[in-house]
C-alpha cells in the first residue's frame, strides 16, 4: 500500500513534475547516514595522505587515537533522545495535547495555535517536539476534520515547526560547548554557556521572529476550503483506531506485575531529581544548563508523567529504537575527528576557510556551508565533530566570537532538514504520506528560512 494513501492525486495538480524528480533523486542518490559516515572516512583519509606528511598507518592510528574520543557525549545524546521520547508519550502528555485541540473554532486558529505549540515545545527539546509534533497533528486532522485544514500543510507545519525551531537549549551543539569536560573544551578555550548560544540575544530573536512569521507563511499557501484535502474516512479510522488497547484487568495479577505497575516508587524518585534541579536552577540560573542537567530534567519528568515502571519501560523500549544511528555512528565520526586533528589537516582546512572569508562575512559563511553539508550528512552533533576542529580556529583567527560560530552551525544545521527527507521519514510514517506531497511547502519554509538567517548573520556577524 503507498504511503499517501490518504492524499487525492487530482490535489497534487501540475505542481508533481519538478517536486517528484527532487525527491526521487534524493531518494536514489541520498543513501542511509552509516553509507556517508564510511564515505567520509575515505574521503579524509585520502586527504590526510596528500595534504599531510602522516603515512598509512600514522592515519590509522589517528583513526584509533579519536575513535572513543565520543562515548560520553554519545550516551548523553542516547539519553536525550529516549528522555525526550518517554515525556512526549507520557498519557498526561497526550491528554493534555488533546484537550489544547478542543479550545479553538476555527481552522486557523487551531493551525496557528498547533504551530505555535509544536515550535515552543521544539526549542525546549527537539525530540519531545517530534513526538508532540506527530500525536498532536494527527489529533488535530481527526478531531478538526471539516473546518478546512489541508492535510499535506498541516504535516509540512508538524515538520518544519520542529525543525526550524529546534535551535534551542536541546541542540547538541551549544549543549556540547557548555558542557564541562567536552572532547573540544581545549579547541573553544572553555566553555560556553548557554546564555552566549541557544539562550544568547541574537538567537533568541531570531527564533522568536520565525516563531511567528512561518505559521503566518504557511496559512498563506492554505488552499480555498473546496479545495482543501483533508484525510479520508480510511485514515479517519486508523487514526482513532490507533492505540486503543483495552487495558489490562488488574485482578489477577502477580505481587511483582503489581509493583510494576506501582504509581508510588518511580514518581518518588522523580520528585526527587525534579527538587534538585529546581534547586539547581535558583542556584546558578539558565545559564548553567549543560547536557546532563537537560537529560537529569528529562529523566526526572519522564517518571513522574509515567508513574509505573511499566509503563515507563514500555515507552524507553520504543524511544531506544530512535537512537541506533548515534550509538554506532559516533565511534565512526570519533575516528574521523581524530585523523583531522592528529595529522594537521583541521590546521589546513582552517587555512582554506581564512582564504574566502572576512571578519564580516564568516558566520554566514558557516551557516551556508552547514546547510549544504547537512544535506548529505543530517546529523548535526556528529557532523559539528568533524567541523568543529578548522571552523572554529579559522573564526578564531578572524575575530568571530566562537559562541556566534556555535550559532551558525546551529542554524544552518536546521534548515536542509526542509528539503532533506531523512528526519522527515518518522513523519511520513505516522501521518501515511508521501515526502512528494509536503516538499513544496517545506521547500518554500527552506528558501524563507535561508533568507531570514543570511540577514540575520551579515546584518549582525558577531551577534548582538
Amino acid at each position: 500500500m503507498s504511503n499517501a494513501i490518504y492524499i487525492n492525486k487530482e490535489s497534487r495538480g501540475d505542481r508533481s513534475g519538478f517536486v517528484d524528480k527532487f525527491t526521487e533523486w534524493s531518494l536514489n542518490w541520498v543513501p542511509d547516514s552509516m553509507v556517508f559516515v564510511c564515505f567520509l572516512t575515505m574521503i579524509v583519509y585520502v586527504l590526510g595522505l596528500t595534504m599531510t606528511n602522516h603515512g598509512p598507518l600514522e592515519l590509522i592510528d589517528d583513526y584509533a587515537k579519536g575513535f572513543w574520543v565520543l562515548l560520553t557525549f554519545a550516551m548523553q545524546l542516547t539519553v536525550m533522545m529516549i528522555t525526550g521520547f518517554v515525556v512526549a508519550d507520557s498519557k498526561i502528555v497526550k491528554k493534555g495535547l488533546i484537550k489544547l485541540i478542543e479550545l479553538p473554532s476555527t481552522a486557523r486558529s487551531t493551525f496557528l495555535m498547533f504551530c505555535l505549540i509544536v515550535g515552543a515545545v521544539s526549542w525546549l527539546h527537539w525530540a519531545v517536539g517530534l513526538m508532540v509534533a506527530i500525536v498532536m497533528g494527527k489529533e488535530v486532522a481527526v478531531r478538526r476534520r471539516g473546518l478546512g485544514i489541508h492535510y499535506p500543510i498541516l504535516v509540512a507545519a508538524s515538520y518544519c515547526m520542529m525543525l526550524l525551531m529546534a535551535n534551542g537549549p536541546s541542540q547538541s551543539a551549544p549543549l556540547l560547548a557548555a558542557t564541562p569536560g567536552n572532547f573540544l573544551e581545549k579547541t573553544i578555550g572553555g566553555l560556553i554557556p548557554l546564555t552566549q548560544t541557544a539562550l544568547s540575544p541574537f538567537l533568541l530573536t531570531l527564533v522568536v521572529f520565525e516563531l511567528i512569521t512561518v505559521p503566518l507563511l504557511l496559512m498563506m499557501m492554505m488552499p480555498k476550503k473546496d479545495k482543501v484535502v483533508e484525510i479520508s474516512d480510511e485514515a479517519y479510522r486508523e487514526f482513532t483506531q490507533a492505540g486503543a488497547a483495552a487495558e489490562g484487568s488488574a485482578a489477577n495479577l502477580r505481587p511483582a506485575e503489581r509493583w510494576e505497575r506501582s504509581r508510588i516508587l518511580l514518581r518518588i524518585i522523580g520528585i526527587g531529581i525534579l527538587l534538585w534541579v529546581g534547586r539547581f536552577l535558583i542556584q546558578n540560573g539558565v545559564g548553567k544548563l549543560d547536557l546532563n542537567v537537560i537529560n537529569f530534567t528529562f529523566f526526572g519528568l519522564g517518571m513522574v508523567f509515567h508513574g509505573s515502571a511499566h509503563s515507563f519501560i514500555a515507552s524507553v523500549k520504543q524511544g531506544v529504537s530512535t537512537t541506533f544511528g548515534v550509538i554506532i555512528q559516533f565511534p565512526l565520526y570519533a575516528g574521523i575527528f581524530g585523523i583531522i586533528t592528529h595529522s594537521g589537516l583541521a590546521s589546513i582546512i582552517t587555512h582554506w576557510f581564512l582564504s574566502i572569508s572576512t571578519s564580516g562575512s564568516y558566520s554566514w559563511i558557516v551557516m551556508i556551508y552547514t546547510v549544504i553539508m547537512d544535506f548529505f550528512v543530517p546529523s548535526g552533533g556528529s557532523k559539528f565533530v568533524i567541523e568543529a576542529p578548522y571552523i572554529i580556529p579559522a573564526g578564531q583567527q578572524l575575530g568571530v566570537p566562537v559562541s556566534h560560530i556555535v550559532n551558525a552551525y546551529s542554524t544552518g544545521g536546521q534548515l536542509a532538514n526542509a528539503i532533506q527527507p531523512f528526519w522527515a521519514l518518522p513523519y511520513l510514517a505516522a501521518y501515511k504520506i508521501r515526502f512528494q506531497d509536503i516538499l513544496p511547502y517545506t521547500f518554500t519554509v527552506f528558501i524563507y528560512a535561508v533568507v531570514i538567517g543570511s540577514v540575520a548573520f551579515i546584518l549582525f556577524p558577531h551577534g548582538l
